[in-house]
């Protein structure tokens, strides 16, 4: 009977401690959905009060060889659309200018802080000759591989980096090993 609790105390001790160690550092999510027109919801998930400064999306890597597609007649499949804030007020310093079949975007913030998330909308087309659902629906499968990178500051500890991949899942989690 001693043993089972001892058991069932280190199973509850290592549950707690295991989500303690996984909360630590920076935690940035990003979601694309495809939609008309395509979001990216961007969530700083951080326990601690860490605060997203930049915020770089590379694309090169990605399984669809995904680009943005802001003007018609060019590296775009259809329905092209400029960088646009749907919700979130986070301090973004200047709206991106994305050319037409870029495969790069950076944000800036002043004041992105742990809880707080930023929802904008772009158009993202892939550059498959055999695309599954045609190539201006990006699925979870065609964004993966995109590579995002993320630069936070802490007011105790400073800046550092949380770095993520996009998965089939259409999300990216950004996370660095800084702790207090």
């Amino acid at each position: 009977m001693r043993r089972a609790g001892i058991g069932i105390l280190a199973l509850v001790c290592g549950l707690t401690l295991g989500s303690v160690a996984r909360a630590c550092g920076p935690e940035v999510v990003i979601r694309f959905i495809d939609s008309s027109p395509d979001l990216f919801i961007i969530e700083n998930k951080s326990q601690e009060p860490w605060t997203l400064l930049s915020l770089e999306f590379r694309a090169a890597n990605s399984a669809g060889r995904v680009v943005f597609d802001t003007d018609f007649g060019g590296a775009g499949a259809s329905e092209p659309q400029q960088f646009e804030i749907v919700e979130g007020e986070v301090g973004l310093m200047q709206p991106p200018v994305v050319a037409d079949g870029a495969e790069e975007l950076t944000l800036h913030f002043t004041s992105f802080q742990a809880g707080r998330s930023f929802v904008f909308t772009i158009d993202l087309d892939d550059r498959l000759e055999n695309s599954a659902e045609g190539q201006a629906y990006v699925t979870g499968e065609e964004i993966a591989g995109a590579e995002v990178t993320g630069l936070l500051t802490h007011p105790r500890i400073g800046e550092g980096n949380a770095r993520g991949t996009f998965g089939t899942d259409g999300k990216a989690h950004l996370r660095g090993a800084a702790c207090v």
